[in-house]
């Protein structure tokens, strides 16, 4: 099962109404499979722009095109919806996660800075990743670094809190 499947059905894909979900690159979990069930469903897709050195996320809408933005990453046109204040779940990507949330990303703290920005405790953070990127061994982090409520691999799910 990939971790795109083993989300999907989970109840966090079932409970969601809008997702925040980012557009793959590199070697990251495709997401694709995602986005397709989740516009077939009628829930309200989000992928994240960088605006002003920030990430803000806006709704994906599957009859336009998307842009390249920074870092060669896909997003939509800033004129969309900003959906910030309404996600429910976001479904974030890392360099590798610990079993107890913590996660390692780029090294930029784009997600860490919007979810502090935001308030991000009515939200759901779900970190995905292969299961080679989920240690045992803790992250060391510092205050401003957000923990995923659950981590998503092909082979498992860890519900941190």
């Amino acid at each position: 099962m990939s971790a795109q499947q083993r989300f999907l059905g989970s109840k966090y894909f079932s409970e969601s109404k809008v997702i925040g979900l980012y557009y793959p690159i590199l070697n990251e979990v495709q997401t694709f499979q995602i986005m397709s069930q989740a516009v077939l469903n009628l829930k309200t897709v989000c992928l994240p722009t960088i605006v002003d050195e920030q990430i803000s996320f806006f709704k994906y809408d599957p009859t336009k095109s998307l842009k390249v933005g920074k870092y060669g990453i896909m997003e939509p046109e800033t004129s969309s919806e900003n959906m910030n204040h309404l996600l429910d779940i976001v479904i974030t990507p890392g360099v590798v996660f610990d079993v107890t949330g913590n996660r390692i990303g780029y090294g930029k703290g784009y997600y860490d800075k919007f979810f502090n920005s935001i308030g991000f405790q009515n939200m759901t953070l779900v970190g995905l990743g292969y299961d080679f990127q989920l240690i045992l061994e803790k992250i060391i982090c510092n205050d401003q670094d957000v923990k995923m409520n659950t981590l998503i691999s092909e082979k498992r799910m860890i519900n941190v809190n």
